[in-house]
């Protein structure tokens, strides 16, 4: 055999080396694109969906503290009976959905959020597949 023949087949077989080594990593490849696709997709969702509109929120956040401010102004009882009377007001008429800030939710907040998700989940199941 000639020097130029050896050469090619030693570069056909360079190629196809190279080609299988392409061919083991394109799944991996796909795979991490698809989770950062998947992960994007969802922190849009949960953009859009806990970050929301907050003003009629916002609204009735401030109703009932101007109704806890005139319960405190406007009372003519003891100390005691202020904070009994504002205790059962908040008992009543608070709304956890206050102490929610939407404005937290952005693009990276909701990324973030997404790959907690991601990790807490695949660390569990890599440890109960573990413990098993």
């Amino acid at each position: 055999m000639s020097v130029g023949v050896k050469r090619r087949l030693s570069i056909q077989a360079r190629s196809r080396r190279c080609l299988a080594c392409l061919w083991r990593l394109v799944p991996h490849v796909l795979l991490s694109l698809s989770l950062v696709a998947y992960a994007a997709i969802g922190a849009l969702v949960f953009q859009h969906i806990e970050g929301g509109n907050s003003s009629s929120i916002q609204e009735d956040y401030r109703v009932f503290l101007d109704q806890i401010v005139g319960t405190i102004q406007n009372f003519t009882g003891s100390n005691d009976d202020i904070v009994m009377e504002v205790e059962n007001k908040m008992r009543i008429g608070f709304k956890s959905i206050w102490l929610q800030r939407p404005d937290r939710w952005t693009f990276f907040g909701s990324m973030f959020f997404c790959c907690t998700v991601f990790t807490t989940v695949a660390a569990g199941s890599a440890h109960s597949a573990g413990a098993s």
